[in-house]
């Protein structure tokens, strides 16, 4: 198997698991943010997808890694961090054929990172080596003659479900009169609850007004 073939067969697993048409799952290259007089340079996306509601869009970047025999190591997942954080992206996937090393499992965990073991659930012979458009509807064309799956799935990491990244479970409900919300931390984001306000002096004695917030230094 080759990388463009098992970026292909990454595209269909994903596609399979959100419920999307292999079409929104594009790949490509995204400008990473310049200070004037800096020279501009991209970022290559092995695979991405945008989602959105009426309030908010989201990114999901993925980096399909196939391997031979090697497992992905620590600075792999700590480059997959770093490019989430250039390209603004909510949520990263780390997928490989070989597994990961203790060192990026621990990152990963850190920084809520999905790690998942993807592989081929048949004889790669039969799949074409190169064309993009090609691989995927042999892919699809197995799928839908086979008694078996076309890929095998192992969680490693499961920094979020599935369903939370998926079209149909960012719709919005109706404000009035839905049940009670419950209030999620988005992996990668630090969130406070903030208590009753105060007009009370706080450190260094700066005083808040109406209700508001006071000038740190």
């Amino acid at each position: 198997m080759n990388s463009q073939q098992y970026e292909e067969l990454c595209r269909y697993f994903l596609s399979d698991k959100l419920g999307i048409n292999v079409d929104q799952i594009k790949s490509g290259h995204m400008h990473n943010p310049t200070r004037p007089g800096l020279p501009e340079y991209k970022h290559q996306i092995d695979l991405y997808w945008k989602t959105e509601n009426e309030l908010i869009k989201y990114l999901h970047i993925v980096n399909a890694k196939w391997r031979g025999n090697n497992k992905v190591k620590k600075g792999e997942v700590e480059l997959l961090q770093y490019v989430k954080q250039q390209v603004s992206a909510h949520k990263a996937l780390m997928l490989t054929t070989q597994g990961f090393t203790s060192g990026a499992l621990a990152v990963a965990k850190d920084k809520g990172i999905a790690l998942h073991i993807v592989k081929l659930n048949f004889d790669v012979s039969i799949l074409p080596q190169s064309d993009r458009s090609t691989i995927q509807a042999k892919l699809q064309e197995i799928a839908s003659t086979s008694n078996k799956p076309v890929f095998l799935n192992e969680v490693v990491h499961k920094a979020f479900d599935f369903r939370e990244i998926s079209p149909q479970s960012q719709i919005p409900r109706g404000v009035f009169g839905a049940p009670s919300y419950q209030t999620k931390v988005v992996s990668g984001h630090g969130m406070k609850v903030v208590g009753g306000f105060s007009n009370k002096a706080g450190p260094g004695g700066t005083v808040t007004k109406s209700g508001g917030f006071g000038k740190t230094k």
